[in-house]
């Protein structure tokens, strides 16, 4: 049984705080949150993860949201004036193409959404459509604009959730005066209420931070404040700080490490939360240490063989303290808030500290 709470919430703050709740962790995910909310900690909006669009382009639900205990949390939710606006989430970029370059079928899935908006009693929504091609970017632009009107005609919100974009300079190492995108960050800034920006899974994408971090110890992040700083330098060329929302991880990855006298080649294996990853630590004996992108990471063997060079391993995750430095980073640039992938119940507990 989910436990109560009372509402008793003030106006929201100035900066906003708020997290996608994920349906495979929805249970844990809705439990660590109700826990909190009677501990002053802030959150203003929240995003259950998430509606998808099948290939039709018709929506489906896999949160079940009608069911169980969802009605009546997220009555009580809107009871403390937070802000609901679930996500609809798509990753065919094919799908997307075919569906939005469609006039009938990219009206028809903005008139379905506006109306779940409006049948649900929802805020608004949150849409999260991934791998787009470059060639669907007018057609994403157009399927935003006629969103944005019917969602605004019903008094509704639009939240726009995108890639990060890494700045060219650091994104190549050959001079590179423009790259094709899939998202018009002018058509964003001007029909979206907020952007959310992904600022996370970083990995190697930025070479410039990977030569000078990486060069003699291992150098995988999620999200390096010096890498989100980039990433929100170069947003805010387009899109106005007011509205962007910076997307930080409460997650982390394994990697195997494969070394050699001049590089190391860093395989994904897995993603972890935080408290797996902590697990992970104590089975293995290892000491997470604070590391040069201000986030956790421990190297551990996955055999007890030192020979086995496939058996190295890099656990590399965010903790309370690294998402307290993206929040503060966020503040420092007077953005519209920040916005947590993923509130699963297994994030760092001391993490509702820092949203206080």
């Amino acid at each position: 049984m989910l436990p109560s709470f009372t509402a008793t919430a003030s106006a929201s703050p100035r900066f906003s705080y708020g997290g996608w709740i994920p349906f495979w962790k929805k249970t844990p995910g809705i439990q660590d949150i109700t826990e909190h909310l009677q501990s002053q900690s802030h959150l203003n909006e929240i995003s259950p993860f998430s509606y998808e669009v099948r290939s039709n382009g018709a929506l489906t639900d896999s949160l079940k949201i009608t069911e169980g205990f969802w009605p009546n949390w997220l009555s009580a939710i809107h009871d403390l004036h937070i802000t609901i606006l679930p996500t609809i989430a798509w990753f065919d970029g094919s799908g997307i193409h075919r569906i939005l370059s469609s006039t009938a079928k990219r009206r028809a899935q903005e008139d379905a959404i506006a109306a779940l908006a409006v049948r649900m009693h929802f805020d608004g929504v949150d849409i999260d459509y991934e791998n787009k091609k470059v060639e669907t970017k007018k057609y994403f632009s157009l399927f935003i604009q006629g969103l944005s009107m019917r969602l605004h005609a019903k008094k509704k919100i639009l939240s726009c959730t995108v890639e990060p974009r890494t700045p060219l300079p650091s994104l190549f190492r050959e001079p590179h005066e423009r790259v094709e995108r899939a998202n018009d960050y002018a058509i964003l800034n001007t029909y979206c209420d907020e952007v959310r920006v992904m600022a996370y899974d970083q990995g190697n994408v930025d070479f410039k931070l990977s030569d000078e971090k990486g060069s003699t110890t291992p150098y995988m992040p999620v999200a390096d404040p010096d890498w989100v700083k980039k990433v929100m330098q170069e947003t805010m060329q387009t899109i106005s700080r007011k509205k962007i929302m910076l997307g930080i991880p409460t997650y982390g990855y394994e990697f195997a490490l494969d070394s050699t006298a001049t590089t190391t080649i860093f395989t994904r294996l897995r993603s972890l939360t935080y408290t797996q990853a902590m697990d992970r630590a104590r089975i293995n004996s290892a000491v997470p240490q604070r590391n040069s992108a201000g986030e956790l990471s421990f190297t551990y063997m996955a055999t007890s063989s030192p020979a086995d060079i496939s058996a190295h391993r890099l656990v590399w995750f965010s903790d309370a303290l690294a998402i307290a430095d993206k929040i503060a980073l966020a503040k420092q640039m007077n953005l519209r808030g920040i916005f947590l992938f993923k509130l699963d119940g297994e994030a760092d507990p001391a993490l509702w500290d820092v949203l206080k």
